[in-house]
């Protein structure tokens, strides 16, 4: 079975060592240098990564580290081993995000059906995530109440994944990688936005959303008018997400 040391809890956030930048920019052999130093376990092997130039490069002579948050743990392509994603930021003295990369590891693994199963239901966005939301969402009165007048679907998203809420008289009757007609709305995010989000001490989604790490797709309309909807189902996702942060503080 896969040990903990192998597949660190989403949320893991671990740093390297500070480095003087030579040129106006991180060069690639600088970049792969200082991932080796926030590799999620000492047998992961790096699988791919992209790397955002798009925020302020940094002046020669300056020093920087690499910021690492694991985002999604799932079973990989090859049944022996687990991928872990981390978003990786390079950071300045100054705490300013100079530059953005996604890294995916490949960590051995061995995953009973019943923890490959643990892993999906804990994976933001996956169909499975969504059904353990449901059930929490049937129990409580007040999201049916909030959601009567509401016929129609309900989306999170990620970049490359998304679940579907189909919502009818108070209750969700249907959880789906897509709808038919596709979402009435959906709420678009970074997997990084969203580990931030569920591990809050707080739901502070609007303001998030107002800062632009979330995008709304479809009817401006309707998600305003189910916007206290949107905010319990995030009050039940976070519950458990917000366990899995702080095991992985702690550890």
């Amino acid at each position: 079975m896969i040990s903990e040391d192998a597949a660190p809890p989403v949320g893991t956030r671990s740093h390297s060592a500070r480095h003087i930048t030579d040129h106006h920019d991180v060069e690639l052999p600088v970049l792969l240098r200082l991932l080796e130093q926030v590799r999620p376990s000492g047998d992961a092997e790096l699988v791919s990564f992209r790397w955002d130039r798009g925020a302020s490069s940094p002046n020669a002579g300056t020093a920087v580290r690499l910021e690492a948050t694991v985002t999604r743990r799932v079973p990989g392509a090859d049944p022996a081993h687990a991928a872990i994603h981390q978003s990786v930021h390079v950071v300045d003295d100054d705490d300013r995000v100079r530059s953005r990369s996604s890294v995916v590891w490949s960590a051995p693994a061995d995953l009973s059906p019943g923890v490959a199963a643990e892993w999906e239901a804990a994976d933001f966005a996956s169909v499975r995530w969504g059904a353990r939301l449901r059930d929490r969402l049937s129990a409580d009165p007040a999201f049916a109440r909030a959601a009567r007048s509401f016929d129609g679907t309900i989306a999170f998203t990620a970049p490359d994944r998304q679940v579907h809420f189909r919502i009818y008289r108070g209750a969700v009757v249907e959880v789906a990688r897509k709808s038919l007609d596709g979402a009435t709305f959906a709420i678009d995010g970074p997997d990084l936005a969203w580990v931030e989000l569920l591990g809050a001490a707080s739901n502070d989604f609007v303001r998030r959303a107002s800062e632009g790490r979330f995008r709304v797709h479809g009817s401006g309309y309707q998600y305003l008018r189910m916007i206290k909807t949107v905010m319990i189902m995030l009050d039940h996702a976070r519950a458990p997400e917000r366990e899995t942060v702080r095991e992985a503080t702690r550890a």
